[in-house]
């Protein structure tokens, strides 16, 4: 609450101006509001976009430092001709926002602040308010295609479905700047590759403009003013796309590929003094190479070109070669151009310059950090880490990306050195389909078709790690993995066919007896192989100011080889899982709106020799608590549900707090971003948010007989009652912005707690003003 009430004031910190001119009105604030008709999320539109328009004379700078002193620095002198012409600049906009009868008001005062001791330094602050009222907006009636060529006609005509004008959709330039790009890829994705942007006009058609037709008969007026009174009411306009006058026959002429030649070895700079030679020139498949080195393989660069000899000229093609070579890791550069062939007219001949990055690289760095993630640590542990890697971004001399890493390290708590830990991963990226035919044998909704996919990779994975955690356990793991990722759009896929994970956990007496005392805890933390498969869809979408990102992700464990009933009863893990990630992003002007939505669920179905699995391992399990999750609470300790035995428990065997681990996981936040201000070039941030959320076991998995009562009363999800064990916090904070990386400073208060949701004080409880929970992050959380 002191650090709301801080920032607060922050944001309300008086602004003072410097260097203005003595004797002279200046601008001290200018002010724009949107009135009229509109949904709210119109005039915010509006409102955004309306300052933009101001006259340059009419901008104020305002500079902070850290948000506590703020001043206006060189306030321009007021002049009314400045407001006309921010007017004319706002109708302007408007006018291309499909807003045809728009009124904009602008109005001013002048406050005087007098200095007694020295008059001559009297302030004359104006402040100007614009009172904009859109009025109605034009929305699109009919829409037709007239094009002089016949080809280039019936294609628009085919491909009419896919037009961003449709009936009822308001009008904007922005709209049908948008069409006219859509119109001319379309053609240049059918060979006609001069095909420009110049060669199209939008002719715009209303009735007011027919009415003004000297030719017109009485009867036809009489028609289109009763129009005209119809459209005054609910205003429309048609378009027409038309075609320009042809100045060039190349611009309507369809071409297809000639020779391709490909460049695999260029330097980025090639100075006088470099002697080329050794070149060696070679044809495979059409193509024609022409090498310096021989560094890459001949069926390396001929798959990964997408323009054909032969073949029809389609622009897609050529940014679809251009983002392959780019993504594949040993270029850092690929550029592409034709000219016309030498054999014909309508040919076009292909050139490929690639330019490759240095083929090796190591390197070495440290990290300092507070670990809140690590699902095996116990408590918020500051680390200190060590990272060597080294990568190859050409090995076998098929672009393949290799990379090997080695990280070491200790995490620092009460007894000093609390956490040793030491891993080392090593990683395959084939630039391709391993299998390659496989691609024929998958439905399009997992690999979808080659020509829309940007990349796809295969890749190969191995990771060993161990981690001593001082007094409670010794945790050996090794990891391999098999799969595709993909991308295609602003979309992703990640498949992993083949997961297999063998976890060995050696702990000691004193955390034997810890988790005798924790039933759930004991289920979950035992050495366990996961043999599974996973996959990750992510996707983002963005329009106007909002912007959405999606994740989903699944995983299931043993569901074919637990068939085996001796790896079904042994060390097996069998287990599905699955989670979704939404958030949803409003970005204003200076501030930024965040939601963000999570649920996640997991169902553990094997057997622990003749008995069931009741939970899922607790390195697959989900928790809450923590900087990136509910911040009002620590890592791991919410939950789970409204049960009460996790503390009790844990007070009472002195070993308070207990981790908490469930199968069931559902969250939800909303956040408000500002800015504060600038200190030394870092931009200060803060915050003001929610969190709402808890996990949950899928069952009861206490049942000694002395606890009993105490877990019963909620530790397992039931839908009849989840929603009464929601926790809720509220809280803000402070964000440095390093460009690079973000430090998060957050600090949040328990607003509701589910162990009390059978009191009818659950709300606010024991809220006091320095209880809170304080978080240290890196970037936002989500």
């Amino acid at each position: 609450m002191l650090l709301s009430i801080g920032i607060i004031s922050l944001l309300f910190s008086c602004t003072v101006p410097r260097h203005y001119q003595y004797h002279q009105p200046f601008v001290y604030a200018v002010n724009v509001k949107v009135s009229g008709p509109l949904s709210a999320g119109e005039k915010q539109d509006l409102e955004t976009k309306l300052p933009n328009q101001l006259d340059d004379s009419l901008r104020t700078q305002i500079v902070s430092i850290a948000g506590i002193y703020r001043k206006v620095m060189y306030p321009p002198v007021f002049d009314t001709a400045n407001i006309r012409r921010s007017k004319l600049f706002m109708v302007a906009l408007l006018n291309s926002q499909g807003y045809y009868t728009p009124d904009v008001k602008g109005t001013y005062h002048i406050d005087t602040v007098r200095f007694k001791k020295h008059p001559e330094r009297n302030e004359y602050r104006v402040t100007i308010d614009f009172t904009v009222n859109p009025g109605k907006q034009l929305k699109l009636d009919s829409i037709g295609f007239n094009l002089s060529t016949p080809a280039l006609q019936e294609l628009a005509l085919q491909h009419r479905n896919e037009s961003l004008l449709k009936k009822g959709v308001p009008y904007s330039k922005q709209l049908m700047s948008n069409e006219l790009d859509r119109i001319v890829l379309l053609f240049r994705n059918n060979g006609y590759y001069y095909f420009a942007r110049e060669d199209l006009v939008i002719i715009r058609d209303t009735v007011v403009s027919a009415l003004i037709d000297p030719n017109l008969d009485p009867f036809q007026q009489a028609a289109l003013l009763a129009d005209l009174k119809k459209k005054r009411e609910h205003p429309s306009i048609n378009v027409e796309v038309n075609q320009r006058p042809v100045r060039d026959s190349s611009h309507i002429t369809r071409y297809s590929i000639g020779h391709v030649s490909i460049y695999p070895d260029l330097p980025i700079i090639l100075e006088d003094t470099v002697t080329v030679s050794n070149i060696d020139t070679s044809s495979a498949r059409g193509f024609t190479i022409i090498s310096r080195a021989n560094k890459f393989r001949p069926w390396v660069l001929t798959d990964n070109v997408f323009i054909r000899p032969g073949h029809l000229y389609r622009q897609q093609n050529t940014i679809r070669t251009l983002n392959r070579f780019n993504q594949m890791g040993a270029w850092q550069q690929a550029t592409m151009n034709f000219v016309p062939s030498d054999s014909a007219d309508t040919v076009l001949d292909a050139t490929l310059k690639l330019y490759p990055h240095i083929k090796q690289a190591f390197n070495v760095d440290y990290e300092v950090a507070r670990n809140t993630n690590d699902i095996v640590t116990a408590t918020n542990l500051f680390g200190i880490n060590a990272n060597i890697g080294l990568r190859n971004r050409n090995a076998f001399k098929e672009s393949v990306l290799t990379a090997t890493t080695l990280r070491g390290g200790v995490e620092l708590g009460s007894d000093f050195i609390q956490t040793t830990q030491a891993s080392i991963s090593h990683t395959i990226s084939f630039p391709r389909l391993i299998p390659s035919g496989l691609v024929r044998f998958l439905p399009h909704w997992v690999i979808p078709r080659a020509s829309r996919l940007d990349s796809l990779r295969s890749l190969i994975n191995v990771n060993a790690s161990y981690i001593d955690r001082r007094q409670f356990f010794t945790m050996r793991s090794i990891n391999g993995s098999f799969g595709w990722e993909s991308t295609w759009g602003n979309r992703s896929l990640l498949l992993r066919p083949i997961n297999i994970e063998y976890t060995q956990l050696d702990k000691t007496d004193s955390f034997n007896r810890y988790l005798q005392k924790v039933p759930s805890l004991n289920l979950a933390f035992r050495s366990g192989l996961v043999m599974s498969m996973q996959a990750v869809y992510k996707s983002f979408h963005k329009v106007g100011n909002r912007t959405d990102f999606l994740t989903l992700s699944g995983e299931s464990s043993g569901a074919l080889f637990g068939l085996i009933k001796q790896l079904d009863e042994g060390s097996l893990w069998r287990f599905i899982k699955g989670e979704v990630d939404y958030r949803r992003h409003y970005d204003f002007r200076r501030t930024q709106l965040a939601f963000h939505a999570y649920a996640g669920a997991g169902w553990a179905y094997g057997r622990q020799g003749t008995g069931g699995e009741e939970t899922l391992p607790f390195y697959k399990a989900f928790f809450a608590g923590g900087p990136n999750s509910m911040r009002g609470w620590q890592v791991r300790q919410l939950g789970l549900g409204s049960s009460k035995f996790y503390d009790t428990a844990g007070k009472a065997e002195g070993t308070f707090p207990l981790d908490r681990f469930g199968d069931v996981q559902l969250e939800g936040n909303v956040e408000y971003r500002f800015p504060l201000g600038s200190i030394f070039g870092v931009k200060i941030l803060s915050a003001l948010y929610v969190d709402a959320g808890n996990i949950w076991d899928r069952h009861v998995l206490i049942d000694t007989p002395n606890i009993t009562a105490i877990a019963d009363r909620g530790s397992d999800f039931k839908f009849n009652r989840f929603y009464k064990e929601i926790a809720v916090d509220a809280g803000s904070g402070l964000r440095f912005d390093f460009e690079w990386f973000l430090i998060r400073l957050d600090y949040a208060y328990k607003i509701k707690d589910p162990q009390r949701s059978d009191h009818s004080d659950s709300w606010f409880y024991g809220l006091q003003l320095f209880k809170g929970q304080f978080q240290l992050g890196i970037g936002y959380p989500f």
